[in-house]
């Protein structure tokens, strides 16, 4: 569990990521907010959201 003050940093810095994101044209998954969303509620680290976001790459899923 973690408090809600780490939880408020993560949902800023996930916001502003996706903002970033946005701007600049990207589409932001169903996918991906879902794990934003448990990350920032500390049910997963970033290293394990990475490493699902890179496994479900469309270059990833051929090999």
């Amino acid at each position: 569990m973690i408090s809600i003050a780490e939880q408020n940093r993560r949902r800023k810095a996930v916001e502003y990521s996706i903002a970033t994101c946005e701007l600049e044209g990207c589409i932001i998954s169903d996918e991906y907010r879902k794990l934003s969303e448990k990350y920032i509620k500390g049910e997963m680290t970033l290293e394990e959201m990475g490493k699902i976001i890179r496994r479900n790459l469309p270059s990833n899923k051929s090999k």
